[in-house]
């Protein structure tokens, strides 16, 4: 099936049908255009979530932007398809695809997925099947792409070690490029050579070059019960994890250890400065840089704190570039400055003062994802909240000193409650403070201790702010591979029950509002976190019993894991209980960073309550994450670039008029701007569309007005809302401008930022002060390829519309909603374009009086009136028939809605309608 093809049924058949069509269509802003048959390799990179999920981890856009830099690769996206999305592709038979060319996965040479979290496994098993790659490596032959793995995960691959065909350990822009190259000049000979060459490559693990070793358990001679050591803790131990598979090489050519690979230097080159902008919303919808890799705070719990060491910093000037290249190429209003702890990040005030130099005129602000209590002052807090004041995190992770002193969490709680204090001080009025139940020693003391810094935080922020709201996400404790805790035991479903049931009844504060996990999903990623490769099994058996997206509160069924391991007679409790200290760990044979000898010490001293500090502060510790002897740093390295990988010069932003953000200063402009949604964006959202051209007027440099206050926005105006899957050639913005510019010069420069699809027809400058939605009395649409009507006589098609006009009452469901309309009230004409091309001219009510939708007039025309009775307009959710299957090929949705004019009420002359221009 060729490429085109496949985009033109998934547009005909599948996408009219499902919630979020936007996720499927590509389009982005900033995506590279290559010709398939001009490179030498194609890679698939594949992230098992949803797209709005996906396109907000950053180390999947590296990895796009180092990939496409190279002439002979192109590298592609896919990503998870939602419940609805995956039932009408198999019902279609319409394979995964690539977003940027619509090609079936199978036809890559590389598909490589990133392994976040490990929930995602089924997600994974799913999206082969539908690639139609077989799930088994060993399964796999000439033709089939390679399978590779990569991201955290990656430090305990065993459960999925079955279904890859080798995974990258630790950071992969090198290693990823070591790839292609092996891939490229390996071409014709056996897939076992391949990957027995792949497996020379540092940071490579190849699973069909070991086998798994079953040993028995039993207690360690001389080790101590987990928690024993604390007076008054409650015990943590308990019968120990007993006949773990540990891994070992059957292959000369495999190494017994598979180094990480690490990035040693983090410049600009590395990064990358063309971000891709989404057309439709994601969960991070902001530019993201990384500013620094890697963490050595040593919360003992951490796993990504153990494995990224040692801290690597990008420089600042390095940093101030990328942000203004990524600002000024995509629009975005908000820039996130990444990493495990951005607090610790070296000049951090600096370089936030220097950004907001650079960027307060463009009213794009600066945030941080996550704040270390003893690092947040006045100097960051008035940096990051210049512009407008977001969200604010942090993570005391436990209730009392004495339980962060065991997990080495060097906050005290009056730094914690002072630094909530100065946040709401400096204009904040939400926080957001993470903790976790289940660690290591805990006693019903610590949780009682949750309660008391929640409330004494509260009583904090309430002095500084009236209405101050916090939000508490608690978590519980899953031990995790390569740290200290790695042999604790992970509390059962009934005791987190039991904790989250004392921290409910006593957590019920105004203003706090209090989030808790379901158990079960704690539970089953335990036992991938620190499974083997028995657990392949389960997953693969939970798979096919319909386990998806089980990271998903709606999705996720514990039930089908239940049996899957009942099945597969996989007990889940053995990865769950403590460990022997001397035992051979499933990850043992992939180098985590830190060594066993310095996890064990850190561990000790856990139990004892002992604090590690920052080596970057004291001193080397001895790790082995590096080979530093006594303060451990990494010099900042000089600017640099790849050869030949200059990026472009930074789009110029309007001029400093733009702060004042005012329109009353006799000087601004206003304009109505007509402009059409076209097919390459049929399928976005009227929110999405708002977002693009939002962004397009940033990216422009015109001087838009903003609204005043801690939130400023800019001056638009927008007419009615046009439904996903329409296209329109009436849809107006009203822009404002602080200063005068002149017509062909806006219209030229927004239109150089708007994306295909969405095309300037017209400007002028606005007189009125109505807006579009407030002056549009009705609309005028084309309904087209309306199902079944192109076998319909002219006379037939006729009659339905009379009956359709005649009818006075009928009922729609929309989601949870229902609406009443009066179709003989809210249909001002409807006819049969004359012609062959069976197609409905409609002009609808709009405003007030206008619930009345074109897919409504669809259904009429149908015969369906939406009452009582079950049909197409009782379906719970788009794309859905009323049993929870996919719609019907006959589905209203389908047909083609074009809105080819807004009407207002004549205000001289004769009454009637006129078109808004």
């Amino acid at each position: 099936m060729g490429m085109n093809e496949l985009r033109k049924r998934l547009e005909r058949e599948v996408l009219p049908l499902v919630s979020r069509p936007s996720r499927y269509i590509g389009e982005e802003r900033n995506v590279p255009r290559k010709d398939p048959g001009d490179v030498r390799l194609r890679f698939l990179l594949a992230f098992p979530d949803v797209y709005e999920i996906g396109m907000s981890h950053l180390g999947i856009r590296v990895l796009y932007d180092i990939l496409n830099r190279r002439a002979d690769v192109a590298a592609e996206r896919t990503f998870a398809p939602w419940i609805d999305m995956e039932a009408l592709m198999r019902e279609r038979e319409l394979p995964l695809f690539s977003l940027e060319t619509h090609t079936p996965a199978s036809e890559f040479d590389v598909l490589g997925f990133t392994l976040q979290y490990e929930l995602h496994y089924t997600n994974i098993l799913n999206m082969l099947d539908l690639g139609g790659v077989p799930l088994r490596s060993r399964d796999r032959g000439v033709g089939d792409p390679l399978v590779v793995g990569g991201g955290p995960c990656a430090f305990n691959p065993e459960p999925m070690a079955e279904f890859f065909d080798l995974f990258v350990v630790g950071d992969g822009e090198g290693a990823v490029l070591d790839l292609v190259d092996l891939v490229i000049e390996g071409r014709g000979i056996s897939r076992p050579e391949l990957l027995a060459r792949a497996a020379r490559i540092p940071g490579v693990y190849v699973p069909s070059l070991y086998r798994s070793v079953e040993v028995a358990g039993g207690a360690a001679p001389g080790a101590a019960a987990p928690g024993a050591a604390v007076p008054g803790a409650v015990a943590t131990g308990g019968p120990t994890t007993a006949g773990l598979q540990y891994v070992e090489p059957v292959d000369d050519r495999a190494p017994a250890l598979v180094s990480r690979r690490v990035e040693p230097v983090l410049d600009a080159s590395s990064h990358p400065s063309l971000p891709i902008v989404a057309l439709t919303e994601t969960t991070h919808d902001r530019l993201a840089v990384e500013i620094m890799r890697g963490c050595t705070r040593g919360c003992r719990f951490c796993h990504a704190g153990m494995v990224t060491r040692p801290v690597r910093m990008r420089p600042i000037d390095d940093l101030v570039d990328l942000v203004e290249r990524g600002i000024a190429c995509s629009g975005y209003d908000e820039v996130s400055l990444v990493s495990l702890s951005a607090s610790d990040y070296e000049g951090l005030p600096d370089l936030v003062s220097r950004l907001n130099e650079r960027l307060f005129d463009r009213r794009v602000s600066v945030s941080l994802p996550s704040l270390r209590a003893d690092r947040f002052g006045l100097d960051v807090a008035g940096g990051i909240g210049r512009v407008r004041k977001a969200g604010l995190t942090f993570a005391p992770e436990a209730g009392t000193q004495r339980l962060r002193d065991v997990i080495n969490k060097n906050e005290t709680e009056d730094s914690i409650v002072e630094t909530v204090g100065v946040a709401f001080a400096s204009g904040w009025n939400r926080v957001k403070l993470y903790f976790m139940i289940g660690l290591p020693t805990e006693t019903d003391d610590d949780l009682k201790g949750i309660v008391r810094l929640i409330a004494t935080i509260r009583a904090k922020a309430r002095e500084r702010k009236k209405g101050a709201r916090i939000n508490v996400s608690i978590s519980p404790f899953v031990p995790k591979p390569h740290t200290p805790f790695q042999w604790e035991r992970q509390d059962a479903i009934g005791e987190t029950r039991r904790k989250e049931r004392l921290l409910r009844e006593r957590l019920r504060l105004k203003g706090v509002k209090v989030a808790l996990r379901d158990p079960n999903v704690p539970f089953l990623e335990g036992v991938m976190a620190r499974g083997d490769r028995a657990v392949a099994a389960a997953v693969e058996a939970a798979w096919r019993a319909g386990a998806r997206f089980d990271g998903w509160t709606e999705t996720f069924d514990f039930d089908i894991w239940q049996r899957a391991f009942r099945e597969t007679g996989v007990d889940p409790e053995r990865y769950l209980g403590p460990i022997d200290l001397d035992a051979r760990l499933p990850w043992e044979h992939i180098e985590g960073g830190a060594k066993r000898e310095f996890l064990l010490e850190e561990r000790e001293k856990a139990l004892k309550g002992e604090l590690t500090e920052d080596c970057r502060e004291v001193g080397c510790f001895g790790c082995g994450a590096c080979d530093g002897e006594g303060r451990v740093t990494v010099p900042m390295p000089e600017r640099a670039r790849a050869d030949g990988l200059e990026p472009a010069p930074a789009v110029a932003f309007g001029r400093r008029e733009r702060r004042g953000g005012r329109s009353g200063n006799g000087n601004g402009e206003r304009f109505r701007v007509r402009y059409s949604k076209g097919l390459e964006v049929r399928f976005l959202s009227h929110l999405d569309i708002v977002r693009i051209l939002v962004r397009a007027l940033s990216v422009s440099g015109l001087p838009i007005a903003y609204t005043q206050g801690f939130n400023p926005h800019p001056k638009l105006s927008f007419g009615p809302p046009l439904a996903v899957g329409a296209t329109g050639e009436a849809e107006f913005v009203d822009i404002e401008l602080v200063r005068s510019i002149g017509e062909e010069e806006v219209a030229s420069r927004l239109a150089s930022a708007l994306p295909d699809g969405v095309e300037i027809l017209s400007m002028a400058p606005l007189a009125s002060k109505l807006s579009v939605s407030a002056q549009a009395a009705a609309a005028e649409y084309v309904l087209a390829d309306i199902p079944g009507f192109e076998e319909l006589a002219a006379d037939e098609i006729r009659k339905r519309i009379e009956e359709a006009r005649r009818t006075t009452s009928a009922r729609f469901r929309r989601g949870e909603k229902i609406r009443d309309v009066n179709p003989s009230e809210e249909i001002l004409e409807l006819g049969l374009i004359e012609g062959g091309a069976r197609a409905v001219r409609a002009v609808l009510a709009v405003g007030e009086k206008g619930a009345m939708r074109p897919v409504d007039v669809v259904r009429l025309l149908l015969g369906d009136r939406g009452e009582e009775g079950p049909g197409l307009s009782d379906a719970p959710d788009p794309g859905k028939a009323p049993g929870g299957g996919p719609a019907s090929p006959g589905a209203p949705e389908l047909a083609h809605v074009h809105r080819t004019a807004l009407l207002r009420r004549r205000t001289l002359g004769t009454p009637g309608l006129e078109p808004i221009q």
